[in-house]
């Protein structure tokens, strides 16, 4: 492999290895000199390993500008999760909380398969709600309560994504 060759090997990896490495510090929670290097060692390999296993084909949108958004995007949904969770509580703890379960569908300005995908995790990963189905554009959700469906429709988690992946109409990509 020539130098050229190299260079874009590293360039194409590192990435996934940065993000790779960032749950590494989130999971481990180590940041002596020797657990820092480990956790970069086995970045780069498991990186390398993905970059070799889709045959040199990751996906174009997984940029280095993805990669340091990408921590950001990390807390954002922590936070909606932890959101979630309570409101969930409060109507498994609350029988005056109405529980109203629907199926909605929205159509999403997002572009990429792998925003799409992060779109539908992100809206899984959040309590209260399910991704059904992506067709196309359009997404099929499982909601709890109204609220959910509400909250869904107004679009902050896709603007998440769509922050995340620069994509869409400039005025979705605000985090606002």
């Amino acid at each position: 492999m020539n130098l050229r060759n190299r260079l874009k090997f590293i360039l194409d990896i590192l990435p996934l290895a940065l993000i790779l490495l960032f749950f590494w510090f989130v999971f481990t929670e180590k940041t002596n000199w020797h657990h820092i290097v480990y956790g970069a060692v086995v970045a780069f390999v498991f990186a390398a390993v993905s970059y070799y296993l889709t045959g040199g084909r990751l996906d174009p949108k997984l940029n280095l500008g993805v990669a340091l958004r990408f921590p950001l995007f990390a807390v954002l949904i922590f936070w909606e999760i932890i959101k979630a969770n309570v409101d969930v509580l409060k109507r498994v703890f609350s029988p005056s909380l109405p529980i109203s379960p629907r199926i909605t569908a929205f159509n999403s300005v997002l572009e990429s398969d792998i925003a799409k995908t992060v779109l539908a995790n992100s809206i899984t990963l959040t309590p209260g709600t399910v991704t059904l189905e992506i067709t196309g554009s359009r997404f099929y959700v499982h909601c709890l309560a109204e609220e959910h469906e509400e909250g869904l429709l107004e679009g902050r988690l896709e603007r998440m994504v769509a922050w995340l992946f620069r994509e869409g109409p400039v005025e979705m990509r605000k985090l606002r």
